[in-house]
């Protein structure tokens, strides 16, 4: 990597082939954290290479189906809040935060919720939390 990464970055340790964001620096080593959540690891800085598009997708789609667990928990009443899990942006809108990929936010479709078919009210998953995939705030205040 040709620029030290920052606290917060997306970047790709090469000795592991593993995706992570930057948490910290502790010596020679980096604290990585996979995109989803997870155990961090070290890697040494310079095993660290940028991440492509397609990469960084796929490491939103880990985040986005780790937050998709988290929903049916709290679906299923075994999670601490849903409040929680409503306010949270969808894998596009996400990633559209990060330098480089802003066009990802025009590819968010995740604007309302969805409920489960015939569950009685079950939020399946809920609309991205994006203030600005409408104009009216108040759709959003409910939610």
């Amino acid at each position: 990597m040709t620029n030290a990464p920052r606290i917060d970055d997306l970047v790709k340790d090469t000795a592991s082939n593993k995706v992570g964001r930057v948490m910290g620096f502790v010596g020679p080593y980096v604290q990585l954290r996979p995109f989803g959540g997870g155990k961090e690891w070290d890697a040494r800085l310079e095993h660290l290479g940028p991440v492509g598009t397609a990469e960084a997708l796929s490491a939103g789609v880990a985040e986005a189906n780790a937050r998709s667990r988290k929903r049916v928990a709290v679906a299923t009443g075994t999670a601490a809040s849903v409040s929680e899990a409503r306010d949270t942006p969808s894998t596009e809108c996400a990633l559209a935060q990060r330098p480089g990929y802003e066009e990802l936010h025009n590819a968010c479709h995740q604007t309302h919720d969805v409920f489960l078919p015939g569950a009685n009210g079950i939020l399946l998953a809920p609309g991205c939390s994006c203030r600005c995939h409408t104009t009216d705030k108040d759709l959003h205040a409910d939610r």
